[in-house]
């Protein structure tokens, strides 16, 4: 059975308004992301917490959100997709006014937990609306438009959330997110349909204790490796791989797993997902890396720090449908590795800039090493949902979207990790403060730069083994 239908050219029209609102949610789940980020400093302030624990605002977030993405395949096949998507965007709204209105930091961190639970279920609910309703030849476009909306997400937040604290308390920042999901929901309501095939599928409970184990445990082991608690994050690595090497026997064992991992053992997917993951690290470490070195070393202010991330941000939206609808035409045999290529020579300047070029010229140089994360992102995860049927593809959302939070923590964590233990230990050995925090800039950068040489490398494996996959397909049977 194809994994596409092709649309009636009469549902066009209605078609471009689904997707339009699923692009919405792909953007409101990753916006709300990072949005607080620039906040923490005031946030700090009014409610007497050290930096250790605010950074949870964005930690917990992510973790939260990572466990809740399996739930969001028992739910999208059991619920009719607009009650459902409204109901979940609701979540996100309320948690925005228990935010805006939090007396304590405890209630506040509350009702970004309850958000997350929304983030999680709303991207890949999105992600299999696109797939339900996009015809074949317009998927890569389709898809295109998710990852520019997915990447666009966490970016832009930056930027908006530094212009809105030029203007009032942290808390406009709850407020403003409230009204943007008042406007996704009512977009729903008018251009949603049920787009989905619905059935009975039950949520296992042990299935998902061990997903949520496993995946907060692995997380947060990592983002503990640089706070200097080796115990305390070895301990929780330890538990958090067993529940993941729990998991897939729990699925094994029973009717309706809570993810169906079978698309894990189609090659040409698990590198498309590793691919696409490998993008997202990318846009994530420098989003949290780059303010945090302009504001500190550099002496640049919140706004002028993300500003300096605006140019390429606004141009990868652009180029997002673009690279998707290349990929349709002319697949990501070439376009994907020229990705990771520019993406990591830019970047390489970026970071030899760093120390003495005005910032100006640090923006400009960032701008194609940003641009080609289009290039490599929704082409990368449109190459892995295409390489399964469509029986598999809702379970491979699912994966991807698990995916996409997990790049997520793992970009924070360990580019803000790095650039704070180099810089520290520079600190150590007698550097100066400037010269310190230059040290654990460029050590982010290499991260990066690495993480994009490994890509052109799945890159290259992604092809032969889709070609050689093809070559199989079609020969006679013996």
């Amino acid at each position: 059975m194809p994994l596409f239908r092709r649309v009636h050219p009469e549902k066009q029209a209605r078609t471009g308004g689904i997707i339009a609102v699923a692009a919405a949610a792909a953007f409101l789940a990753t916006f709300n992301e990072t949005f607080l980020n620039v906040a923490f400093a005031p946030i700090m302030g009014d409610f007497g917490v050290d930096v250790g624990t605010v950074q949870w605002l964005t930690t917990g977030y992510l973790l939260v959100a990572a466990i809740f993405v399996p739930v969001a395949t028992v739910v999208y096949h059991r619920f009719p997709t607009r009650p459902l998507f409204i109901s979940v965007v609701a979540l996100m709204a309320a948690g925005s006014v228990v935010g805006a209105l939090a007396p304590t930091f405890e209630v506040l961190l509350a009702g970004r937990l309850l958000q997350a639970i929304g983030t999680g279920l709303l991207t890949p609910i999105g992600m299999n609306i696109v797939l339900a309703v996009s015809p074949r030849d317009k998927i890569g476009l389709n898809m295109g438009i998710m990852a520019a909306m997915i990447t666009l997400g966490p970016s832009l937040a930056i930027v908006l959330s530094g212009a809105l604290l030029s203007f009032g308390p942290w808390t406009i920042l709850m407020w403003v997110f409230f009204g943007l999901t008042v406007v996704v929901m009512a977009a729903a309501a008018f251009l949603l349909r049920n787009v989905a095939d619905l059935g009975r599928p039950t949520l296992d409970a042990l299935s998902f204790l061990l997903v949520a184990v496993g995946l907060v445990g692995v997380l947060y082991g990592v983002s503990e490796v640089f706070a200097g608690s080796a115990v305390l994050a070895g301990a929780c690595l330890v538990v958090g791989l067993i529940g993941l090497a729990l998991f897939p026997v729990r699925q094994r064992r029973i009717a309706n797993p809570l993810i169906d991992l079978r698309p894990l053992g189609e090659k040409p997917f698990v590198l498309g997902l590793l691919m696409t993951m490998l993008g997202l690290l990318f846009v994530f470490a420098m989003n949290v890396v780059i303010p945090l070195f302009l504001q500190a070393a550099r002496g640049a202010s919140p706004m002028t720090a993300s500003l300096a991330l605006a140019p390429g941000i606004l141009l990868t939206v652009v180029m997002g449908p673009i690279a998707g609808r290349r990929f349709d035409l002319r697949g990501g045999k070439a376009t994907i590795p020229l990705g990771f290529s520019v993406m990591a020579v830019f970047v390489a300047f970026v970071g030899l800039s760093a120390g003495s070029a005005p910032i100006a010229i640090f923006a400009l140089l960032y701008i194609p090493a940003v641009l080609a994360t289009a290039f490599v992102i929704g082409p990368a995860q449109t190459f892995a949902l295409t390489s399964l049927s469509r029986e598999s593809s809702t379970h491979g959302v699912t994966v991807i979207a698990t995916g996409f939070q997990i790049a997520g923590c793992l970009g924070t964590s360990l580019g803000a990790g790095i650039y704070g233990a180099l810089a520290g230990s520079s600190r150590g050995d007698g550097g100066s403060e400037f010269d310190s925090l230059l040290t654990g800039f460029h050590g982010a950068v290499a991260l990066v730069v690495v993480t994009s040489l490994i890509g052109i490398a799945l890159a290259v494996l992604a092809y032969r083994s889709s070609s050689q996959h093809r070559e199989h397909e079609l020969q006679p049977v013996a």
